[in-house]
C-alpha cells in the first residue's frame, strides 16, 4: 500500500499530458432559459409510473433513525443513510441490522458521503476521514483503505471494487488530473483538464467544488455544478452528450468542450451563473436540479418539466401528511426513490419507489 501512495504522483505526473475528448457538436439540448419563470405542471406520480411502491419503515423506541439523507434500493433491501447511521431494512420496510459506527477508528467513519450497495456489499465513504469502508449487506466489516491525500471533493463507486475520484482545480492544483478511477489497490486510470490557469495575465479557476454522478444503462455520466454539459463515460474519457440552454447564464464554449467549469475570476465567483446538477437518468427522462428546482426532460418530446408529483391514497400514507412527493434520484435500475415524512414527526417515514415508465 506504501508502494503505491508512493508512485502516485509520479502517475500524475506520467497522465498530466493526458487530454480530454475532441470537443463535438451534435449535443442533446435541453433548454432551460426560462426555467425560473416555467409553470409548475401538477400531475399524478402514476401518470409516468408503471408501478409505486409505499414502504413505511418499522422504526421503534430501539430502532429510532435520524434525518435521511440516502436510500438505495438493492437485492430487495433498503439501504438507509441517516444523521445517526446507516440502516438496513427488507422491501417490506422491516429492520433488518446496521452498518458501521461512528468514530475514529479503521472499522469507523466520521462523516458520510455516501453509501453504495451492491449485491451482498456495501461500501461506505468516509468524506472526513478520506477513507472508503467494505461491509457485508450484515454489517460485518470486511475492509477499508484510505484515499492517498488525494484533494477528492466527490466520489462515485462504479462498481466491481472500483471508484471514481473528483479533483478540483482551484488554481493552486500541482496537477492537472480531474478524475481519478481507483481501486483499493491500484491507480486505473485518470483524466485531466486542459485549460492554462493564467489567461491574459489574470489568474482564473475551475471552481469544481460538486459533481454528481449517476449510472444508467451501465454508463456513468456526470455533470459539474456550474458548467452547462453533461457527459457520459467511455473507457474512462468524457464524452459530452447533452448540454443545458441556460441563456445568458450558460457557460462559455471553451467550457463546455473541456469537461470543465466555466473559467471565471476568482473574484466573480459564483457570479450570475445558474447551478445545475444532474440527479438521475433513464430511458425516458434526464432528471436535473437548477437552483434545488427539480426539472424532468422528456427526451422524445424534448422538452424539460418542472413537475410536481402528486401521491396516489393509500392507507400506508398519513392523511394530514403532505401529498406532495419530492424525489431524490433516479437509480441504476430506473427507479424514481425518494421519502416522505408524516404530518405526525414521532410517526415512521416511508419510502416512494416509483418505477418510471
Amino acid at each position: 500500500m506504501k508502494n503505491f501512495s508512493s508512485a502516485l504522483f509520479l502517475y500524475y505526473c506520467l497522465l498530466a499530458i493526458s487530454c480530454s475528448p475532441k470537443p463535438q457538436s451534435d449535443y442533446l439540448v435541453i433548454d432551460l432559459v426560462n426555467h425560473k419563470s416555467m409553470p409548475v405542471e401538477q400531475i399524478a406520480l402514476s401518470d409516468i409510473s408503471e408501478s409505486i411502491q409505499i414502504i413505511p419503515l418499522a422504526t421503534n423506541d430501539s430502532v429510532l433513525i435520524g434525518p435521511i439523507s440516502t436510500v438505495k434500493l438493492e437485492a430487495d433491501k433498503l439501504y438507509i443513510s441517516a444523521s445517526n447511521g446507516v440502516f438496513v431494512f427488507d422491501i417490506h420496510g422491516k429492520f433488518l441490522n446496521t452498518v458501521g459506527t461512528k468514530g475514529r477508528g479503521p472499522k469507523e467513519y466520521l462523516y458520510l458521503y455516501d453509501i453504495y450497495p451492491e449485491n451482498d456489499i456495501i461500501w461506505l465513504i468516509d468524506d472526513s476521514g478520506k477513507k472508503a469502508l467494505k461491509y457485508t449487506g450484515a454489517g460485518i466489516f470486511l475492509e477499508s483503505f484510505d484515499f492517498y491525500k488525494l484533494r477528492f471533493t466527490d466520489y462515485y463507486y462504479s462498481g466491481a471494487d472500483t471508484f471514481i475520484g473528483f479533483v478540483p482545480d482551484l488554481g493552486q492544483s500541482n496537477t492537472n488530473i480531474m478524475l481519478a478511477f481507483f481501486s483499493p489497490t491500484e491507480m486505473i486510470d485518470s483524466v485531466c483538464y486542459r485549460n492554462p490557469m493564467l489567461k491574459n495575465g489574470i489568474m482564473v479557476m475551475f471552481y469544481s467544488s460538486e459533481i454528481t454522478f449517476v449510472n444508467y444503462g451501465n454508463q456513468i455520466k456526470f455533470k459539474h455544478l456550474f458548467s452547462d454539459t453533461l457527459y457520459h463515460l467511455l473507457n474512462n474519457k468524457p464524452h459530452p452528450y447533452a448540454m443545458l440552454n441556460l441563456g445568458q447564464r450558460k457557460a462559455n464554449e471553451n467550457a463546455r468542450n473541456e469537461a470543465a467549469h466555466q473559467d471565471i475570476k476568482v473574484v466573480d465567483l459564483f457570479k450570475g451563473m445558474d447551478r445545475a446538477l444532474l440527479y438521475g437518468e433513464n430511458e425516458s427522462y434526464i432528471f436535473l436540479k437548477v437552483e434545488d428546482v427539480p426539472f424532468f426532460f422528456d427526451k422524445k418530446e424534448q422538452k424539460a418539466h418542472k413537475w410536481e408529483f402528486v401521491l396516489p391514497d393509500d392507507k400506508r400514507l398519513d392523511p394530514e401528511g403532505v401529498k406532495k412527493f419530492i424525489p431524490q434520484y433516479i437509480d441504476k435500475y430506473g427507479n424514481l426513490i425518494g421519502v416522505t415524512l408524516p404530518a405526525n414527526s414521532e410517526d415512521n417515514p416511508v419510502i416512494i419507489i416509483a418505477k418510471i415508465k
